[in-house]
């Protein structure tokens, strides 16, 4: 491969140091909870009956004083209403609110959260999916993280609830991005937030415009975490997983059509229209399957920098897997975590073309 093969070696070996560098720079929560000031927990539902059960069930038993919890009941056909109304009937701290969903020039999840923190008068704001499942002391290390470094804006990530392929080969290269476009302190560029879980100081919310300041954002978490720190507050992506759990993302499946829809939102932002985010989304497809491809082509063949590129392709995953709290003997499988993000980007590029990409029966371009 001679100096193209040298040249991809010290690529995959600098992203591989940036990844590694950046997760140790992801402050775990800290492992006492605290008590400090009112929380209303605000969840977005839209056809969640067969998640928010258990996601109530979870925030229910937080072991926390001055806790309330809203349910935005974003124009849902299931049963959604129903069951949380029953654990309305069980728990005065837990509301439903019904959303008719969003008005023109609003995304959907952005104004069920709108909604859903119109009225709060508490100290704190925390915003979690439908599919989470917290434990008991997740409340409480979230506040507490936010009072040791002084924070206005804390997120974290849950882990899957089982092993599953789609986080080895398809969040891992999306984690490697992430990290390579966002900072997790949130110090330049954009912030880095998960939409899994969001806790903000109220006022820090207010100042910053709240949700009506993205109102039609399919991207709400980094947009919104960037939002807070351009107003002056302080922002943090921290490693909580200990204590939240996902199952939006347990199957392959699940986890390509999420990111599908993650990656024509976010391109939709910044590109000049569906050809232009078909020209983005296609080149990103191509340059990742011939990143993963062409080491174990070069190493199958006997080539020392194809199999160093393939090496540090592993190590990047293995910190990703860790953190994950997935296989981390999965990380021998980066190449083909690249080649399937890349075949992943492609069929993007042709849903964006075409405006065929829905989530939740809503157009995700805005």
């Amino acid at each position: 491969m001679g100096k193209w093969g040298v040249l991809g070696a010290a690529v995959a070996l600098a992203r591989a140091a940036v990844t590694i560098k950046v997760w140790r720079e992801v402050e775990r929560l800290p492992a006492r909870p605290v008590d400090g000031g009112s929380v209303t927990v605000v969840v977005p539902a839209r056809n969640e009956e067969r998640t928010i059960d258990r996601c109530l069930a979870g925030l229910r038993k937080q072991d926390y004083g001055d806790l309330r919890i809203v349910v935005v009941d974003d124009a849902s056909t299931d049963r959604t209403a129903e069951v949380v109304r029953r654990h309305a009937d069980q728990d005065p701290r837990v509301r439903l609110i019904t959303s008719p969903g969003p008005p023109s020039g609003w995304a959907g999840k952005v104004h069920a959260l709108h909604v859903g923190a119109a009225d709060a008068d508490t100290d704190w704001l925390l915003f979690v999916d439908a599919d989470t499942e917290a434990a008991p002391d997740l409340v409480g290390r979230l506040v507490a993280g936010a009072r040791r470094d002084d924070l206005d804006l804390v997120s974290t990530s849950g882990r899957g609830t089982r092993p599953s392929a789609g986080w080895w080969l398809l969040l891992a290269p999306v984690n490697q991005l992430l990290f390579e476009t966002t900072t997790v302190d949130g110090r330049r560029g954009m912030a880095l937030a998960v939409g899994h879980c969001i806790l903000v100081r109220r006022a820090a919310c207010e100042r910053a415009g709240g949700w009506a300041a993205i109102a039609g954002s399919r991207a709400d978490d980094v947009g919104f975490a960037t939002l807070v720190r351009d107003s002056g507050g302080r922002t943090r992506y921290v490693d909580g997983a200990d204590s939240l759990t996902t199952s939006g993302l347990d199957t392959f499946g699940a986890t390509w059509a999420s990111m599908r829809k993650s990656m024509v939102a976010g391109t939709s932002l910044y590109a000049k229209g569906p050809a232009s985010a078909f020209l983005s989304l296609a080149s990103t497809g191509l340059a990742h399957i011939a990143y993963g491809a062409v080491p174990v082509v070069a190493a199958l063949r006997g080539s020392k920098p194809g199999l160093l590129a393939w090496l540090a392709q592993s190590a990047a995953e293995y910190a990703f897997l860790e953190r994950a709290r997935q296989p981390r003997a999965a990380a021998v499988l980066a190449p083909a975590a690249y080649v399937t993000f890349g075949a992943l980007s492609l069929e993007s590029a042709w849903r964006a073309l075409r405006g065929t990409t829905t989530w939740k029966g809503r157009d995700v371009r805005g």
